[in-house]
């Protein structure tokens, strides 16, 4: 029980910390709004180098189209075409999305004058380290789809490839691209596998059947605490969704009463009573709805995390090994 005591504290803490969205949002806002007006003051004084980390970070806590094209404008000035380029991509369509036909315009010019001048980095990955189950690249720390054959724009200066395969060795190397225009090859070559050195002064001894019997034991019982694990990721999923179901039944209530009211006094200064008295029990069912959905969304989300965690059951035979400080021995359980 000691699960459901974990996630049900993780459910409430998920629900708490739904009750209060509005102040968090206004509180990143604000945030976001403070670091784009330093930005924007050190633009204007042309402190490039100050100013672009400033609208960065602002754009990362709210990527609004004014700080990305701001922001595209900046690394403009600064030579990085290709994150200028980036961002005016992202103010083109937020400018598009919003009807900002001012905006659209100045992004498309500055497209226009990037990408002639964009650098890019040819990457040509060996075939077998391509063919490697969970290999990733990245570039200054930025992971990329490994794909060979591809050409990656990339701002002038140096760079650092790295490339990781569990169980390979780390291959990395640096880059300098010039510019702008140019075009720098990489080619990243077949990783060597880790080698797996024997620990020192271990022995091996004949295999005894011995073990397997507390290895049967030990299946078992993880079998079942498996199973326990699953069925209160049931519990737990159908409780969510009860608890989703009656949020939105809250939600849909709120929405009728608000109309109702509105249909009886439409005025925004209203006297009626009943649409007064309408219009505060659509409020109240709107945040029972928040908390109910909130809520029950977490739950939800949980039970499934920890039912995708335990969806397996141990396999009924494997090899298994016993270390002492004596002997090391090697044997294979099976369960019928």
């Amino acid at each position: 029980m000691d699960t459901i005591r974990i996630l049900a504290c993780a459910a409430l803490g998920f629900g708490l910390a739904y009750t209060e969205p509005r102040a968090a949002a206004q509180t990143t806002e604000a945030v976001a709004e403070s670091l784009f007006r330093d930005g924007k003051r050190q633009f204007q004084a042309e402190d490039y180098e100050h100013a672009c980390p400033k609208l960065g970070q602002s754009y990362q806590i709210d990527p609004a189209g004014g700080t990305a094209l701001l922001l595209a404008i900046c690394y403009e000035k600064q030579g990085k075409f290709a994150s200028s380029w980036a961002r005016y991509n992202d103010a083109l369509a937020v400018a598009r999305r919003d009807q900002r036909e001012d905006r659209e315009r100045r992004a498309r010019e500055g497209l226009d004058f990037v990408e002639p001048k964009l650098s890019y980095v040819e990457l040509k990955i060996d075939a077998a380290t391509q063919a490697i189950a969970g290999v990733t690249l990245a570039i200054d720390g930025v992971e990329l789809p490994a794909i060979s054959d591809a050409r990656l724009p990339i701002d002038p200066g140096k760079h650092k490839l790295t490339v990781r395969a569990p169980n390979y060795e780390t291959w990395s190397a640096e880059i300098t691209v010039g510019g702008p225009a140019v075009t720098e090859s990489m080619i990243v070559p077949a990783l060597q596998a880790k080698s797996v050195a024997p620990a020192p002064g271990v022995l091996l001894q004949p295999v005894s059947a011995s073990p397997s019997a507390p290895d049967n034991s030990a299946l078992a019982q993880e079998r079942a605490s498996n199973r326990n694990i699953r069925t209160t990721a049931y519990v737990l999923g159908t409780v969510g969704l009860v608890a989703v179901g009656v949020g939105s039944y809250f939600g849909f209530h709120a929405l009728k009463l608000r109309n109702d009211a509105n249909a009886t006094c439409p005025l925004k200064e209203c006297t009626d009573s009943a649409a007064v008295s309408k219009s505060s029990d659509a409020l109240s069912n709107a945040h029972l709805a928040d908390a109910f959905v909130g809520v029950g969304a977490a739950v939800t989300v949980s039970a499934a995390v920890l039912w995708y965690a335990y969806r397996n059951d141990p396999t009924p035979s494997a090899p298994y090994a016993s270390i002492t400080p004596n002997a090391v021995s090697l044997g294979w359980r099976q369960s019928f």
